[in-house]
């Protein structure tokens, strides 16, 4: 007989023996022994089933769906509202993916899905994670899952390490499942923030009621702990009071930056004009503010490169140090970082060593460009390289191409300071063949050489790359 007809008998004389058990010992009546033998009898089609289906897997069980693992770890309340998120980002994070290097499952190992979710997060939000940013190491030393341990996510770290150790890595749907699963405890935060705001004004955070001039004083509360990254759980009455009163020095950009959360709001509770003052109404302008501030406030880093490439050595996406510190002479932005805190960060070029130089894109990209937005991320300047190199993947979908394809697709994709189409001269061409000469005929997407060779493709907005343990991280906060 087949297995899956042997099990069905095996499970029918348990039955049989379970109803002769009650009979032994005296059972009411035969009912129950009916009972017994029917729900035997059913396990037995059950198993059957699972053993057919096993079968037809080749013997490799399937492992269980992530969003019931985070229900069972986190409620029913939380998976729904991950599972509200995942199809937005897997379909922001499929090119990406499917230009990673996978596993015979189709599955991305642990380092290469903390550097997806890292640029899904900076792309979707100009969120730089916590936990997820390189800091000048490679992309394996940390595990993605660590990134809820930092912020008392534990349960849903369990969950995803224990998918990372059993199945060898995460898959696209799994990567997006971890991915919301972040940005819902994100959200959890922002309520939080705005529970402190109220606190702060004397009101209850649930109260049924709130009026108009109360909602919108909330909301500068929340935004004013964001933007100068306050502890929400410890900030008191006074210390709220003193910053308002001395909002000019500690936030200059305050106006500007209260004029657009209110634009923000008008667009949001335009939808819903009758419940403007709610609760909910509330939480979902402050989200909408969460997700675009990063991109609103990314005009400021591009007024920064533009006096950068003022000063710049034409065409090298370097300004010499001697220049970068003459512009704070004649206003601008204050260029006044120290020499061993630039080469720290890794913004200084000594190649020449009479003329050391800062590179522009390592400059922008700096953590001393973020503001301490969250326990969970800062928003920093939004790297103009990732959207060319999202381009290459669209186009290429594959871990590597040959250097005619990537040639043909750069020699016509423009950036904000290069024209296209061009012709890139030989020395570029010869750099590129030579690394698909270490890669056997093929150029690896998402290695050193590559990102070097983007860096002389585009100096304004690709950066250089530096050697694992050769960068230290220091942001605003340090």
């Amino acid at each position: 007989l087949p297995f899956s007809s042997r099990l069905l008998c095996v499970c029918l004389l348990c039955a049989l023996r379970e109803s002769v058990s009650y009979s032994i010992l005296g059972a009411p009546d035969a009912a129950m022994a009916r009972t017994a033998m029917i729900r035997m009898a059913a396990l037995g089609v059950v198993a059957s089933g699972a053993a057919g289906a096993f079968l037809e897997q080749g013997g490799v069980e399937r492992p269980t769906d992530l969003l019931e693992e985070v229900e069972r770890a986190m409620g029913g309340a939380k998976r729904d509202d991950v599972e509200g998120r995942v199809a937005a980002f897997e379909e922001l994070m499929r090119p990406t993916f499917l230009a990673l290097p996978h596993t015979k499952e189709d599955r991305l190992p642990s380092a290469s899905v903390r550097y997806l979710l890292h640029r899904a997060f900076v792309e979707r939000h100009a969120w730089y994670v916590e936990g997820l940013v390189n800091g000048g190491e490679a992309w394996n030393q940390t595990s993605p899952a660590a990134a809820f341990a930092r912020h008392g996510g534990g349960e849903a770290q369990g969950v995803f390490e224990s998918r990372l150790a059993s199945e060898g890595g995460l898959t696209l749907r799994e990567t997006a499942v971890l991915a919301s699963t972040l940005e819902s405890l994100i959200h959890e935060e922002n309520v939080e923030r705005l529970r402190s705001a109220f606190r702060i004004m004397g009101l209850g955070f649930e109260a049924s009621a709130h009026t108009e001039q109360q909602i919108r004083q909330a909301i500068d509360n929340y935004m004013l702990m964001f933007v100068l990254g306050m502890n929400h759980s410890i900030v008191t009455p006074q210390l709220m009071d003193r910053t308002w009163r001395n909002i000019g020095k500690v936030y200059p950009e305050w106006p500007e930056t209260r004029k657009w959360v209110r634009e923000v709001r008008e667009e949001v509770v335009g939808q819903t004009p009758d419940a403007r003052t709610s609760l909910v109404s509330t939480l979902r302008v402050l989200e909408a503010v969460a997700s675009r501030y990063g991109r609103w406030q990314d005009r400021e880093c591009l007024a920064m490169k533009e006096d950068l490439v003022r000063l710049e050595k034409v065409g090298t996406g370097r300004v010499l140090l001697r220049d970068f510190y003459e512009a704070a002479l004649f206003g601008g932005y204050q260029f006044m970082e120290k020499k061993p805190f630039l080469r720290q960060l890794g913004v200084l070029d000594e190649s020449e060593v009479a003329q050391p130089s800062v590179v522009i894109p390592n400059y922008m990209n700096a953590a001393t460009n973020c503001m301490a937005g969250s326990k969970f991320y800062s928003v920093c300047c939004m790297s103009e390289c990732e959207p060319l190199l999202k381009t290459l993947e669209q186009r290429i979908g594959a871990p590597g191409a040959l250097p005619g394809a990537i040639l043909e697709i750069v020699e016509r994709l423009p950036s904000s300071s290069v024209d296209a189409p061009r012709s890139l001269d030989a020395s570029m061409v010869e750099r590129l063949e030579g690394i698909a000469e270490q890669h056997g005929g093929k150029v690896p997407l998402h290695g050193r050489l590559f990102a070097q060779w983007m860096h002389h493709a585009y100096p304004r907005e690709c950066p250089f790359p530096h050697a694992s343990g050769t960068v230290q991280v220091s942001s605003r906060r340090d």
